[in-house]
């Protein structure tokens, strides 16, 4: 890395977020740590994103790299190839950064005595404007390993990446894995020993909106989980223990989707396969679950 290259490359994939972008990369502006740059990776939208973007390529830190649609993988790959940062920190289109993000990795990074290859900060989620946390809340501060990743990806993409690693396995290209390539990366690069460093500080809000790739296709993402199980067993060395951990989440996953579709049959079958990679507590939490409804649940809740 030469004297004049950033710290930070932020690599913002984006396709069709011309409503959302704006205020992603107007929360990178407010960095209290200057050393960065900013990739944003069109994949070939087709709506008026380059016109929103156009005005912030007048900060020299940032560059807008158009190219043709081929998912979020290719197109987090593509702003790692052009990064020129020590580390890469990979950003969705549609989530804010806290002024004090980068400045708080900076400090991490800085205090290590041997530089992490990931690390990562806690985030909430922004609904309508109502601020939940997230999953990561109660985590302490410390490594996140394999072993953590095989019950579920709790960080999403939210992850920077040491770039001169010579181990460090790349996003998954392959459109059919959409919207869980970013938990395949992270059961990759972690199940040789490696892990991701985590921060106890929330610098990051998720947008909860109705069009998040976990939200706007439960039937899509339900075949791609299912794709995605058979990639796991091919490409990662699970213990046996492991790969019914790993395919109780997968499917569970499975069965909360096809729930939320109000698909109670298919659910109940993706359940019955997660069952034996569950705790007892939460196969029964999800079988009551899917056999009360959506509308009793709320009624319950209520």
């Amino acid at each position: 890395m030469s004297l004049t290259s950033p710290f930070f490359s932020i690599i913002i994939p984006t396709y069709n977020r011309a409503e959302l972008i704006a205020a992603t990369l107007r929360s990178v502006q407010t960095q209290d740590f200057a050393g960065f740059e900013v990739l944003v990776v069109d994949d070939g939208s087709e709506d008026n994103t380059a016109d929103i973007v156009r005005p912030f390529m007048a900060d020299a830190r940032f560059q807008y790299l158009p190219k043709a649609n081929a998912e979020r993988g290719a197109a987090r790959n593509y702003g790692l190839d052009h990064a020129q940062g020590e580390y890469a920190i990979f950003l969705d289109s549609d989530d804010l950064l806290h002024s004090n993000h980068l400045g708080t990795l900076h400090a991490t990074i800085t205090s290590q005595q041997i530089l992490p290859d990931f690390i990562a900060t806690k985030y909430d989620f922004d609904r309508d404007g109502q601020r939940r946390p997230s999953d990561m809340a109660p985590l302490p501060a410390g490594p996140l390993g394999f072993e953590t990743f095989l019950a579920g990806n709790v960080l999403a993409c939210n992850v920077c990446v040491r770039r001169q690693n010579p181990t460090l396995y790349k996003f998954e290209e392959d459109r059919r894995y959409a919207a869980v390539e970013d938990w395949m990366f992270m059961l990759q690069n972690t199940q040789h020993g490696a892990a991701v460093q985590l921060v106890d500080a929330v610098t990051l809000t998720m947008n909860d909106h109705d069009q998040r790739s976990m939200r706007a296709d439960n039937q899509g993402l339900i075949r791609r989980l299912a794709l995605a199980a058979d990639w796991m067993q091919q490409h990662l060395t699970l213990a046996p223990s492991q790969r019914s951990r790993l395919l109780g989440r997968v499917y569970y996953l499975c069965a909360i989707h096809a729930y939320a579709d109000g698909h109670r049959k298919q659910a109940l079958g993706f359940a019955r396969q997660a069952a034996a990679g569950l705790s007892r507590k939460t196969a029964v939490i999800l079988f009551a679950r899917i056999l009360l409804g959506p509308q009793l649940v709320g009624w319950l809740k209520g």
